[in-house]
């Protein structure tokens, strides 16, 4: 793929933000859902998982669930690399929180990955979970892939090698000198290494 001059790159970075910020809200309710089924089960039916604010999860810190001590490791990762990015490109957060153009294309991509979690027991949770970790991935590198291009609107013709660049990716053999594609890039990489350890409790 052919890296262009930026044209959009307020927006752009303003939309990866979000869409990582959409990603540790999602590994926070997921945590969640998966301790409402064992350990915080009193407090199932009482609390809604998706209510509960994105950086309020020290409950699930105390948690001895592998499944969800896992999920915590893969949000800190995209924690971390909010930061980084945030930092790399000078990112006033309180300004980006009210981008409504940025959160509105950031959630556009969110949605077209990611699915409701609709399992009703720990078994089929942790499946969903796992599931999610591929989403997860597939999300970052459309936004990636907008970054890398210039383009908030993928042309349809990169679709045909989407799965085999997002494969490139994760045999490490897609390389690029941006260092912001390069963060997602490694980070895409990193929960791939979750996911799999993921598949081992499912």
């Amino acid at each position: 793929m052919k890296e262009k001059q930026r044209g959009n790159e307020k927006i752009l970075l303003g939309m990866v933000s979000y869409v990582l910020s959409f990603t540790v809200s999602e590994f926070c309710k997921y945590g969640y859902t998966l301790a409402f089924e064992k350990e915080l089960s009193d407090l199932k039916g009482l609390v809604k998982a998706d209510s509960i604010y994105e950086n309020d999860y020290e409950i699930l810190e105390t948690l001895n669930d592998p499944a969800v001590v896992l999920l915590l490791n893969s949000l800190n990762k995209v924690a971390e690399a909010i930061q980084m990015f945030s930092m790399i490109n000078n990112i006033d957060e309180v300004e980006n929180m009210f981008d409504q153009e940025c959160h509105q294309h950031a959630s556009n991509n969110f949605h077209f990955y990611v699915n409701e979690s609709v399992g009703t027991s720990y078994e089929s949770l942790l499946m969903e979970t796992h599931e999610l970790y591929f989403s997860v991935m597939h999300l970052i590198f459309h936004t990636a892939y907008q970054l890398r291009l210039d383009k908030i609107d993928l042309p349809e013709a990169i679709f045909d090698t989407f799965y085999f660049d997002f494969l490139d990716v994760l045999d490490n053999n897609m390389k690029t000198d941006d260092k912001n594609i390069r963060l997602l890039f490694e980070l895409i990489v990193d929960l791939n290494d979750d996911a799999v350890a993921f598949s081992n409790l499912t």
